[in-house]
């Protein structure tokens, strides 16, 4: 996530991020659900995705590959 932080309230827990390139000035920032300035930034590590790999052919394509040879 580049350029957006997330942040937790002290008070509230209500978690939030800030939008995508705003000022990283944390005097300004306050919980948009409590109005508090008790705000600690969370470290958030988000798995990466998952990465498919085609096998050689489906259970579909057996079907197709067999009724395909009976025909001929």
């Amino acid at each position: 996530m580049s350029g957006s932080s997330e942040y937790q309230c002290g008070q509230c827990r209500h978690r939030f991020r800030t939008p995508e390139g705003a000022p990283l000035d944390v005097r300004t920032l306050m919980c948009p659900a409590c109005g508090s300035i008790d705000l600690n930034l969370v470290t958030v590590q988000r798995p990466a995705p998952p990465v498919l790999v085609a096998r050689e052919r489906t259970p579909a394509e057996h079907r197709r590959a067999k009724s395909r040879a009976a025909t001929s």
